[in-house]
């Protein structure tokens, strides 16, 4: 039925009366910044405003004065001055009040600097002006947005016009976190009509456009099929598929990496069309003894970010913040121990507290000094296709920079679902398995070299006759030799970078055992714009760490899918005595 009226809708779009707009997506770019001044003029008063002083490969600037009167409109425009590129307009102010002029390019390319006049007297000099036309036609209700893809930056404007010199409306803020956001009130198919996109002055930063189809749904069909808040027709043209929400599997929706969010906006740090991986970083700061704080070393999230870019060829994108301070605790526990601290009781004022929207996406990180117990030397303890990991390197006396990159990498790759392929037993490593999941090369780096990534699988067997890993000795000293079935596979190498899980709960989202969430949960908040404007969208946010319950019915059921995959209890993975963690057991 859904594809009889998909079809069918196709033939009705071909009515004449109908403006077939169809979405349209521009990704990421810089778009240039207008000109966007408040002035008050007095009513009754004659007004002259001019761009002169143009500089640039082709400057050619488009003048506007606008008023806002329960409602923007425009008082006055000029395009051409005079036969020159600059621009000018005289007219007569209607009432008092604060106007905007607005300065921007005629077309892409055409921007550059201008000095802006009233009435023969410098406002501005020299300002930067640009913004880009993009025409197309569109229907009533259509959307249209331009989220910041730069981290901290790119505060845009976004207008709609009939022709180069008719404005229709525009936005400031009224997206998540202040992006403009645009809902057409009427049809444009006159074949003149824009878009113009553009920063607001002083501000830097890259963007995407997005415009988008009203999205309506009936008993017989709809045209948002996953309900992830973008049109079927419009995700092909991001790369993104209509029949799933989260397109490239990272466990974070399309929706807040293509709009954003308030807070922490995911579209400046993600791409939907690759997996991006987040870590928060805290760390112990001893209160007297700067020889007892465990800081990891200033160049780790680079260095980091590198492995992982190198190595998945940005397919596989690793986003981490060393973020805050923690009290100093001789010992962390998962849980409550003696002598300890509970990890979650920490995580849980600790954790992202400034930016808790992304709580559910993140992978928390402890550095601390010690876990379990006083007079454990692990290096670190980390969930098996989980979340949470502890560095603890306080049996090193100055952890080097290459041991605490590899044992980040490490312990991280124990939360993505890699162990450590049978490399447990110090001294009997593989020597095929190159990968710092691999004790032999977790602080020295793959092959001795320092470069710490994971495995991709190419280097085959060796022989059981010859390698040290524990396997083949067992297999050398039991019956048969190396001839018992299976012995002839006992130092394999394995691809790891093919088989990273970013998905920690393992069901599909990334709620931390919460179970799935439902269609449009990403969406199910509205709250009104603070400056009046529309219901600006918010992420659902959960604040509070998974109940004990929870966290059991969790492990159980995470242990009963790595059991189903191969893995062995008690070698791979680990469950607590009171089965509220799964882990991997580090040296």
């Amino acid at each position: 039925m859904k594809s009889f009226m998909g079809a069918l809708r196709a033939v009705l779009l071909l009515a004449p009366m109908m403006a077939w707009a169809g979405p349209h997506y521009v990704a990421s770019r810089d778009w240039g910044s207008f000109i966007w001044l408040s002035t008050w003029l007095d009513a009754g008063q004659t007004y002259t405003f001019e761009t002169r002083d143009l500089a640039g490969s082709a400057p050619d600037t488009v003048l506007h004065v606008l008023r806002d009167r329960s409602g923007w409109s425009q008082v006055a425009v000029s395009d051409d001055c005079q036969g020159n590129t600059r621009s000018c307009v005289t007219f007569v102010a209607p009432d008092s009040g604060y106007y905007r002029v607005w300065v921007r390019a005629y077309a892409d390319g055409r921007g550059g600097t201008a000095s802006l006049y009233r009435n023969g007297t410098l406002l501005l000099s020299q300002q930067p002006f640009g913004g880009v036309p993009l025409l197309f036609a569109w229907n009533a209700k259509d959307t249209f947005r331009a989220s910041a893809t730069t981290p901290g930056g790119g505060d845009h404007l976004l207008f709609l016009l009939r022709s180069n010199t008719e404005y229709l409306q525009h936005d400031d803020d009224s997206g998540p976190k202040h992006y403009p956001l645009v809902t057409a009130a009427s049809t444009q198919n006159v074949g003149t009509q824009r878009v113009v996109v553009g920063r607001y002055p002083g501000s830097a930063g890259t963007a995407t456009f997005i415009h988008d189809e009203e999205l309506w749904s009936t008993i017989f069909d709809d045209n948002d099929g996953d309900e992830d808040g973008l049109s079927d027709s419009l995700e092909p043209l991001i790369g993104l598929s209509p029949n799933n929400e989260d397109s490239d599997g990272d466990s974070i929706a399309d929706t807040l990496e293509v709009f954003g969010n308030d807070g922490f906006s995911f579209s400046e740090w993600s791409s939907p069309t690759a997996r991006d991986l987040y870590v928060e970083i805290d760390w112990m700061q001893h209160p007297t003894n700067p020889y007892l704080t465990r800081q990891p070393y200033a160049g780790l999230v680079a260095d980091a970010a590198a492995v992982f870019a190198q190595e998945t060829g940005g397919s596989v994108r690793l986003h981490a913040f060393i973020d805050s301070v923690l009290p100093w605790y001789e010992v962390v526990c998962y849980g409550s121990c003696p002598g300890g601290v509970d990890f979650y009781a920490l995580k849980q004022s600790a954790f992202s507290s400034a930016n808790p929207e992304r709580r559910p996406y993140f992978h928390y990180a402890m550095w601390a000094n010690r876990h379990t117990s006083l007079t454990s030397c692990s290096s670190g303890k980390a969930e098996l296709l989980g979340n949470d990991l502890i560095i603890s390197m306080g049996c090193f006396s100055s952890p080097s920079i290459q041991e605490q990159r590899g044992t980040f990498i490490h312990e991280l790759g124990h939360n993505l679902n890699l162990d450590h392929n049978g490399n447990d037993v110090p001294g009997q490593y593989s020597v095929v398995h190159d990968s710092v999941m691999n004790y032999r090369y977790q602080f020295a780096g793959v092959s001795n070299s320092g470069w710490h990534s994971y495995s991709f699988g190419d280097n085959g067997c060796a022989a059981c006759g010859s390698s040290p890993k524990a396997e083949c000795v067992d297999c050398r000293d039991g019956f048969l030799g190396c001839g018992f079935p299976g012995c002839g596979s006992c130092d394999c190498d394995v691809g790891e970078w093919g088989a990273l899980e970013l998905d920690f709960s393992d069901d599909g989202d990334a709620d931390d055992g919460a179970g799935r969430v439902s269609k449009r949960s990403a969406l199910t908040r509205y709250l009104p714009d603070d400056k009046g404007g529309p219901a600006r969208f918010q992420p659902r946010v959960p604040h509070e760490e998974s109940s004990l319950v929870r966290r059991r019915d969790d492990v159980q059921r995470k242990r009963e899918r790595l059991l189903s995959r191969g893995r062995v209890e008690g070698r791979d993975f680990h469950v607590s005595a009171d089965g509220t963690l799964l882990y991997a057991e580090c040296l």
